[in-house]
């Protein structure tokens, strides 16, 4: 009996850490309104390719309702040079409410000159942010 109890314990945390994370959301889920929990954490992930020069950056989200965990991740697809790859944002929520987090695709260096691609998301946590849903 014991020994059942140990192996249903054991598949629940692992069938939990599936769910742990949202996500990740990638570029298909550009516009889309995602309703989470209050701290809830959440990915983001863009195929970007730094070595032209463009970076993935946020450019606005409320801080009072989601905050970014740690710094945006590069991960290269291949050793190749010039190979592109994904760029991971992870974010958590922390207050109820919605925001929307807008990220752009752009090189820095490049002044007064559009992003070449956006990516924006409506992100609806806790309670308070379901009501405003409906």
């Amino acid at each position: 009996m014991r020994q059942k109890l140990i192996v249903l314990f054991l598949a629940l945390i692992f069938s939990l850490s599936f769910y742990s994370c949202s996500g990740p959301y990638t570029v298909e889920d550009d516009g889309r309104t995602i309703e989470l929990g209050i701290d809830d954490p959440f990915e983001i992930e863009l195929d970007g390719n730094p070595t032209t020069g463009y970076i993935w950056d946020i450019l606005s989200y409320d801080s009072t309702i989601i905050k970014q965990i740690g710094k945006a991740d590069y991960q290269a697809i291949s050793d190749a040079i010039g190979a592109g790859g994904k760029y991971t944002f992870k974010f958590q929520t922390i207050a109820a409410g919605s925001t929307i987090l807008q990220l752009i695709y752009y090189r820095s260096f490049e002044k007064n000159v559009p992003p070449a691609k956006t990516f924006q998301m409506k992100i609806i946590s806790g309670t308070m942010g379901r009501i405003e849903a409906e």
